[in-house]
C-alpha cells in the first residue's frame, strides 16, 4: 500500500483516538456500570484496530521516505515497532472481548484479558503517537520548506558518530 504513504501522518489519527477514547468508553461503562458504553467501546478499539493496519501499512513507505530524507533510522524504526505493536495489543484486545461471552466460567478472566490489552494498546499507540511527532518536530521528517523536501542529515539517516577528539 505504498500509494498511501504520503497520508500517513492523517491516518495515523484514526487509531490514536479510536483506541484511547474506547479504553476511556470501557471505564465509564464499567464504572457506570452501562452496558451501551462498553458496546461502544468495543466498536471503537474494532475501528480503531482497522485503522491501525491502515495506519502500519502506509507507515513502511512513509519510513522509507524518512530516512531518504536524511532522517535517523533509529527513530523511524522506533515508531514504526511501536505503531506495530499498538496494532497487536489492538488485535489481541479485539480477540478476547469477541471470545469472552463464549468461555463460560472463563469469561471474568478472558474479559479482564481483554481489558489489559487494550490499556496496553492505548499506551503503546500513544507511545508511537509521541513518537511521530518527534520525527516531525525533531527530525523534519516530511517537513518542506518553500514547497521543497528538507534534507536533514545524508539519504539514508544516518550520520557517522564522531568522539570529541575528531576534528574536521
Amino acid at each position: 500500500m505504498e500509494f498511501l504513504a504520503p497520508l500517513h501522518p492523517q491516518i495515523t489519527h484514526a487509531p490514536i483516538v479510536l483506541i484511547i477514547v474506547g479504553f476511556v468508553f470501557e471505564i465509564a461503562g464499567r464504572l457506570l456500570d452501562r452496558d451501551w458504553w462498553r458496546k461502544a467501546a468495543f466498536a471503537l478499539l474494532i475501528l480503531g484496530v482497522a485503522s491501525a493496519v491502515l495506519a502500519v501499512q502506509s507507515g513502511d513507505g512513509a519510513g522509507e521516505a524518512a530516512e531518504k530524507q536524511g532522517v535517523p533510522e533509529r527513530a523511524v524504526d522506533a515508531h514504526e515497532d511501536m505503531g506495530k505493536l499498538a496494532l497487536w495489543f489492538g488485535l489481541g484486545a479485539v480477540v478476547a472481548r469477541a471470545l469472552a461471552g463464549r468461555m463460560g466460567p472463563a469469561r471474568a478472566a478472558m474479559t479482564g484479558l481483554g481489558l489489559a490489552l487494550h490499556l496496553v494498546a492505548a499506551i503503546t499507540v500513544g507511545i508511537a503517537a509521541h513518537r511521530g511527532g518527534q520525527l516531525i518536530f525533531e527530525h523534519g521528517a516530511n517537513v518542506r520548506v518553500h514547497g521543497r523536501l528538507l534534507q536533514v542529515g545524508p539519504p539514508g539517516g544516518e550520520t557517522e558518530a564522531k568522539g570529541p577528539d575528531h576534528t574536521h
